[in-house]
């Protein structure tokens, strides 16, 4: 029979658990940077073990080259990210007023169902306005790489992230074994096995979402150099580069590359041909990259996937979003588990426990 006592007081605990976790959301953004930084970096440490070097000496030898490098990555990235985005902000109400040339025409044939009056108004007002709000959109983003409180943020990332990564890489095993001993006996092995479960899916995500949003900054911005676009480079870097946050990536990606096709090009034929790239990108991404290097591995329904990211957003915002796939598909680990153990119960069976093994068959959350 199952203790309700029992069943109260852990989903007490897991209540409790996550109210106050959302309490503390604003401040998380380091721990959990942090902790993902000492998850990745833990089975480099342990091979270093095996080559005879300890874990106080591998540990900060191990944060040392990571941030080093990362570090170096952004000290060149950022002075060129700054420059490319405050040239483009400069080009955006020349962009702007190119396009609406473009469109022109198609505005023309749409005045005649909307009323003359209301449809010259709008097209005055986006003529005015749209112009100044993208680039100052531009200019407040290239500001926040090298300016205020933003970067003061930034600094206080920096600083937290490897100390936080530090003490939880060197202290990794006795967190496990401190977690462990806490655990009720009884249900050791079924938890430890469910751990491994989890960590062999996020293993798996990790990797393949890195080589998605790899593969994706190739796809990206050798197509859109190849057509011609101006700005291709940093628009086909950011866009593989956010491709980890579905959806807000590609429309990003898709915005820029068409607006500023519509204004670069005269003819519709090369506008066809970045609209293609991005086309391109999104079909090898939904056939064949993301389901092979990730969803396979999450083992969730597409119809979860969307669910998990709005959830996600809606209760941690970018956070939220960020972190929403991989708490989803450790949910689903956890959702399989409690199934499985549901449908072994008397509960669903309708007489003594048994040990009857589930179906085979592959089923998706």
């Amino acid at each position: 029979m199952i203790d309700n006592s029992k069943t109260w007081l852990w989903a007490a605990i897991l209540i409790a658990s996550g109210l106050a976790i959302y309490a503390v959301s604003n401040i998380l953004l380091p721990f959990i940077v942090g902790t993902f930084v000492a998850y990745a970096l833990n089975p480099a440490v342990n091979k270093l073990e095996k080559w005879k070097i300890s874990r106080g000496l591998a540990t900060p030898l191990l944060i040392l080259s990571f941030f080093t490098l990362i570090g170096g990555l952004l000290f060149f990235a950022i002075p060129f990210l700054k420059s490319e985005l405050t040239d483009l902000a400069k080009l955006i109400p020349f962009y702007a007023r190119k396009t609406l040339d473009t469109l022109q025409p198609h505005m023309d044939k749409l005045s005649h169902y909307v009323d003359t009056k209301d449809f010259s108004q709008l097209q005055e007002t986006a003529t005015s306005h749209i112009g100044d709000m993208l680039s100052w959109g531009l200019n407040l983003l290239a500001r926040v790489l090298t300016n205020s409180l933003a970067i003061a943020n930034l600094i206080s990332l920096i600083i937290l992230t490897p100390i936080i990564s530090f003490y939880m890489l060197r202290d990794w095993p006795h967190i496990i074994q401190a977690i462990a001993r806490i655990l009720p006996r009884s249900q050791l092995p079924m938890i430890v096995e469910q751990a491994r479960k989890i960590n062999q899916v996020l293993g798996a995500y990790i990797r393949g979402q890195a080589t998605v949003c790899f593969i994706l900054m190739i796809i990206y911005t050798t197509g859109l150099s190849l057509v011609g676009l101006n700005f291709s480079l940093i628009i086909g870097i950011v866009t593989g580069l956010l491709s980890f946050i579905p959806y807000f990536g590609v429309l990003i990606g898709v915005a820029a590359g068409m607006g500023i096709a519509l204004s670069q090009f005269p003819d519709w034929f090369s506008i066809g041909m970045v609209a293609g790239v991005f086309l391109t990108g999104q079909i090898i991404e939904g056939y064949f990259l993301t389901p092979k290097l990730v969803g396979d591995s999450i083992g969730l329904h597409p119809v979860w996937l969307i669910f998990s990211l709005l959830a996600g957003g809606s209760l941690f915002g970018f956070i939220g979003i960020v972190l929403a796939l991989p708490l989803a598909a450790v949910v689903g680990v956890v959702v399989r588990c409690f199934l499985s153990l549901y449908m072994n119960s008397p509960l669903y069976l309708g007489g003594p426990f048994t040990n009857h093994k589930l179906p085979t068959t592959k089923e998706s959350l």
